[in-house]
């Protein structure tokens, strides 16, 4: 049984992190790097590279776990895939990509993961037990990776969205890596978790700093690798199904994949400090405009009600595995 790899992939990640993030707000405004707080009447620019500073802690974090524990191909195939959603997500914080592109660079990031044969090609289905999956199976990695880290990016809007949410989702990942001995997994999860816990700290309303696209992607693309090493998919699903029915939403109501900079009519409009839904037919359907079509909210109750959506989903991941398909 391990013991202490788990913990220093925890403490390595939150040490790594809270070092990098005051390091990544001085480079973002040397570099210009700023993003405008849109749901602020005052609008500020506040730093979007805090997305790097995960990126070093998540990679630092699992990196130094997975090594001490002996999975060397775990641990290179999810650095690789970690540097390969860390890039996609800065590049697009520099210049706009192509939405049709974008799914398919994100899934080259789950090429690592099956080049380095670091997963099982049995997922463990309610009711149903283990199915062989064995040629579907690795596109069904490029197609998860792609979903997953899209389905986290959409829930960056607000301060501390994307990263209180995405801890909600994980917390039954790592309960069930524990419960059942799945070390790999553990190790990838403590490492998220200790990164995204220093970042929610300097996130979270008022936020000092943003994750930028690069952050949400590396959050997403951990997560899944997480779920593909460790068996757990279809718990990792139902954790997520907020985010990822947000995703499919916004799609949908769009007509297709578009670039966020190019829609026309905002989901939810400021009205005296709160956040109201848009009332135009034109506008996105997103999670937060869908809390808001009732009563305007304050940021910080948009974001409550958000964590408290995810970690019901996340009662109901830990209830499907251990009554349907643990044991």
């Amino acid at each position: 049984m391990l013991t202490i790899q788990p913990l220093v992939a925890l403490i390595i990640s939150m040490m790594v992190t809270a070092i990098t993030l005051p390091l990544m707000r001085k480079l973002s405004n040397r570099l210009d790097l700023m993003g405008a707080d849109i749901h602020k009447e005052t609008r500020p620019r506040i730093p979007k590279l805090g997305g790097l500073g995960i990126f070093l802690g998540v990679l630092a974090g699992s990196t130094a776990g997975l090594y001490m524990a002996g999975f060397i191909d775990t641990a290179v195939a999810l650095g690789l895939a970690l540097s390969a959603s860390a890039a996609i997500g800065l590049l697009e914080d520099f210049r706009e990509i192509n939405p049709i592109v974008k799914p398919i660079l994100i899934a080259a990031a789950g090429i690592p993961i099956i080049i380095l044969g670091t997963y099982t090609p049995y997922p463990e289905l309610p009711l149903i037990g283990r199915a062989r999956l064995t040629i579907l199976y690795p596109i069904l990695i490029l197609v998860g990776i792609t979903v997953v880290a899209n389905a986290v990016n959409s829930t960056d809007v607000l301060n501390g969205s994307m990263a209180l949410t995405s801890l909600a989702s994980l917390t039954p990942l790592i309960i069930i890596s524990f419960l059942e001995g799945k070390w790999e997994a553990l190790m990838i999860g403590l490492a998220l978790l200790g990164a995204l816990g220093v970042f929610l700290s300097q996130n979270y309303y008022p936020a000092r700093i943003f994750s930028g696209n690069a952050g949400s992607l590396v959050v997403g693309v951990s997560i899944a690798v997480l779920a593909i090493v460790g068996r757990l998919e279809v718990v990792a699903l139902i954790a997520l199904m907020p985010q990822i029915m947000n995703e499919f939403h916004i799609i949908f109501s769009l007509g297709g994949l578009r670039n966020a900079k190019n829609i026309p009519h905002r989901p939810v409009e400021l009205e005296g400090g709160a956040l109201r839904a848009s009332a135009s037919h034109k506008a996105p359907i997103t999670l937060v405009r869908l809390l808001t079509a009732t009563e305007p909210l304050t940021e910080r109750e948009v974001v409550v009600r958000m964590a408290l959506l995810t970690s019901y989903s996340a009662l109901l991941a830990i209830i499907t595995y251990l009554f349907f398909i643990g044991g």
